[in-house]
């Protein structure tokens, strides 16, 4: 029977890949939901295809209408507060680290092989952050090949890196040059605009790709490489912090509204991690 209720949380995924740095594995793992999702998604193409389809409905569902009703609230946040609502999710992503520690057993599992990954994990996420490039205003597009196979590409990239707790699939795209043209694509559709619609089937194809092969690849590594795999998630936890940093405000109103968002996002993210087991 299909949990209908999902679809919220579907749509607070959702809400997640519209914001480069944010993952909506973060989200899932928030949710409680994350080894569900990944099992899910790799039973797409098996013989429990029905039970899988029936879970993943409802949340495809809400990132569904999330992407194509918040694409421009999020646009205006970003474009006229953008330091407050990049600090929002900063404390959002900060407030997992208590519960990715208590996951991880840290204390009696971590060995320095595990700290040196964690430690990579961050560096990478840190010259992601200072490699991404500003976003583009584009008002239109010329489809060609050359652009559908860089789309399709760049979807399964990102898509790969959306299941990674820490990594946004935003972010993934935005740095391959991608993002700009995504975000249009999906702004013209909502103004019945076919004519985007190869953009749209490419990005989209390599999406499910990405997410089929990158599902299994992680389940595999949680389960035979446990905490080694905690310790690379938790660093990219840690790390999606440079890819999201926005700078500081400039006025004290602007200081005030932006601390109170990061205490917020902390807040809620601390909150909903705190009722989750002890699992991934």
């Amino acid at each position: 029977m299909v949990k209908w209720v999902n679809i919220f949380k579907g749509f607070l995924m959702g809400i997640c890949e519209l914001i480069p740095g944010v993952s909506s594995g973060t989200m899932a793992l928030l949710l409680g939901i994350y080894d569900q999702f990944l099992g899910a998604i790799s039973k797409i193409v098996s013989k429990h295809y029905r039970k899988a389809i029936i879970f993943l409905l409802p949340l495809v569902v809400g990132m569904g209408i999330a992407i194509l009703t918040l694409s421009n609230l999020i646009d205006y946040l970003l474009r006229n507060h953008m330091v407050p609502t990049h600090w929002f999710f900063i404390g959002l992503v900060i407030g997992v680290v208590p519960m990715m520690l208590r996951i991880s057993n840290y204390r009696v599992e971590f060995r320095a092989g595990h700290y040196i990954i964690l430690f990579m994990a961050v560096a990478l996420l840190f010259v992601m952050g200072m490699s991404r490039g500003e976003e583009q205003v584009i008002n239109d597009v010329a489809i060609t090949f050359p652009l559908l196979v860089k789309l399709f590409f760049s979807g399964i990239l990102a898509s790969t890196t959306m299941l990674l707790p820490g990594i946004s699939g935003s972010l993934v795209l935005l740095i391959l040059g991608s993002y700009s043209i995504v975000i249009y694509a999906v702004s013209e559709l909502t103004s019945f605009n076919l004519g985007i619609l190869p953009i749209l089937i490419a990005v989209g194809s390599g999406i499910v790709l990405g997410l089929l092969v990158a599902s299994r690849i992680i389940q595999y590594m949680l389960r035979h490489f446990t905490y080694l795999t905690y310790a690379l998630i938790l660093g990219l936890v840690i790390g999606s912090v440079f890819a999201i940093y926005p700078g500081l405000p400039d006025t004290a109103l602007s200081w005030t509204v932006t601390v109170l968002s990061a205490i917020l996002g902390f807040a809620i993210s601390w909150y909903m991690g705190a009722d989750n087991e002890d699992t991934i």
